[in-house]
């Protein structure tokens, strides 16, 4: 299976078919499978979800509901189909949910019903708290299974069902991602390979009977990420690095709290992007929000938020009211940075906010952040205009 992951450079995943057939029981048992219910095959037929997603059902005699691209990646298509197809399982990435729960929500008493739909399966990237709090107040009988997995190790390795919406005062933003399916091992742990305490933060590693061989031909990068499991009973057992930051919570579910290279340094303090981001989308105004921490010069970082404004924040392509609407957007990055000023540390509010109508994405539907433009040097939104240090001292501290 190939996998361009957060690289862009496609990446041959050596898997076995036992890793996928496992991942595939985990699914049926997990989602009360049976000849009755109705799968919907939307994923990309070259992506690692595909495999469950058309193998599932049949195992146990059910029907696969194949969706064309054009329907899959249109949420208002791919709602009414849902309805009309009578399907009862339903795999979405997060930022398409999004697109999906902002549609059901403007079509207000008239949205459909999706009677016949059982399970909603989040996958391929954090499950933000609100998010799934509006999905349950929308469809308070259909529960979400969020998922964990890569390709590296025969797609999903991890479930967590949700039946109620977490409550207003939920601690996380992020949804936790559960624990492992059968035949696979979660550990969270140090650099040195050594477990960490319940609660504390740590790089997860999977093992088990889905990890893959490694990368086809790619001896380096294979040697990197797939280890030797030290705690494997037989020898020759690999470990899989995923490269994520987790921990334990104290009833066993893992807490994921996004990539390790996500982690920056500002002014000496360690940041996680994911923590601003997830405090962003808090905002009534925010419809989206990433966070990366640009260098504008050697060892010299700056944090930058990209802002999917709803519709009436957003600037305008007409010139007549383009001054208008900065005006607006400007205000709005002023409320953006209070907001943020009122719940976080000041070394964690962005430096620079850029406001887009959309995030790109890469062909998996996750965000492209290497595709993400750099923030106008003239910064205009600050609260007060940029000043140039002026003595040595001032230079250093900047």
């Amino acid at each position: 299976m190939y996998t361009s992951g957060s690289t862009g450079t496609p990446k041959g995943v050596m898997v076995e078919h036992i890793g996928m057939l496992n991942h595939i029981y985990a699914k049926i048992s997990d989602t009360q499978l049976t000849e009755a219910d109705v799968v919907a095959q939307n994923g990309p037929q070259c992506f690692d979800i595909s495999i469950w997603q058309c193998f599932a059902a049949l195992l146990v005699g059910g029907r696969v509901h194949i969706f064309n691209d054009e329907i899959a990646h249109e949420p208002a298509l791919l709602l009414e189909q849902v309805e009309r197809g009578g399907v009862s399982v339903l795999q979405l990435v997060p930022s398409m949910l999004r697109e999906i729960i902002q549609q059901v929500e403007s079509l207000g008493a008239t949205r459909p019903s999706l009677s016949a739909l059982r399970w909603l399966v989040p996958t391929g990237d954090a499950l933000l708290a609100e998010m799934c709090r509006q999905w349950l107040t929308l469809y308070p009988d259909i529960p979400l299974l969020n998922t964990y997995g890569s390709t590296e190790c025969s797609d999903d390795q991890c479930h967590y069902p949700i039946y109620q919406p977490p409550p207003s005062d939920y601690r996380l933003s992020i949804m936790p991602i559960g624990r492992p399916i059968p035949n696979m091992r979660a550990y969270v742990l140090d650099q040195m390979l050594s477990p960490v305490p319940v609660g504390a933060v740590g790089e997860l590693y999977l093992g088990g009977i889905g990890v893959g061989h490694g990368y086809l031909n790619e001896e380096k990068r294979t040697a990197e990420v797939f280890i030797l499991d030290p705690f494997a009973r037989e020898p020759g057992k690999r470990l899989y690095k995923t490269g994520d930051l987790a921990r334990y919570q104290p009833d066993g579910n893992i807490e994921f709290l996004g990539r390790r290279d996500h982690l920056a340094k500002i002014r000496g303090f360690r940041v996680e992007l994911g923590e601003i981001e997830a405090t962003l989308e808090q905002h009534s105004a925010v419809k989206e929000a990433v966070v990366l921490a640009r260098e504008v010069s050697p060892g010299n970082k700056h944090l930058v938020a990209y802002v999917i404004p709803y519709p009436q924040y957003r600037l305008a392509e007409e010139q007549e009211v383009d001054h208008l609407q900065r005006t607006v957007a400007n205000k709005l990055v002023r409320q953006l940075r209070s907001f943020l000023g009122e719940r976080l540390p000041d070394y964690m509010i962005p430096s620079a906010f850029v406001l887009l109508e959309a995030l790109p994405l890469n062909s998996n539907g996750k965000v492209d952040r290497r595709a993400l433009p750099a923030p106008d040097d003239t910064r205009p939104e600050l609260r007060e205009a940029f000043v140039a240090p002026r003595t040595p001292i001032e230079e250093m501290v900047t």
